[in-house]
């Protein structure tokens, strides 16, 4: 998946978890709330596995961490650089946007700020 689309995907993720609270806060009992289009996204980062039916417990570990390893280096990669744009704008006292618009900013200009995108 390129660069891009695996920062949008991680933006929507918290996009959608920014307008869960917002309905829990409204509404703290409600009960048709579901994070399922966070599941969506996040099940769209994680690459089909590979795994022989024949590993011992010990093997199937090893494959694990190997196929899901950088997968997940690179989700918190982009969680923390995304943490980082969002703190670098409260840092600066910017009141005049949102966390909404700097999350939307992002995404509109992810293929400028990760242009060495390559289909893996």
């Amino acid at each position: 998946m390129r660069d891009s689309d695996f920062v949008r995907r991680v933006i929507g993720i918290l996009t959608e978890a920014k307008e869960l609270r917002s309905r829990l806060e409204e509404d703290p009992d409600r009960e048709d709330l579901s994070a399922q289009n966070m599941r969506v996204l996040l099940n769209e980062l994680v690459p089909d596995l590979a795994l022989p039916a024949e590993l011992t417990p010990a093997q199937l570990s090893e494959a694990l961490s190997e196929q899901l390893g950088p997968v997940f280096e690179r989700i918190a990669g982009v969680f923390s650089l995304l943490f980082l744009a969002l703190a670098d704008v409260h840092d600066a006292g910017r009141t005049d946007v949102s966390s909404a618009d700097v999350l939307q900013d992002l995404a509109l200009r992810a293929d400028e700020l990760w242009p060495d995108d390559e289909d893996e």
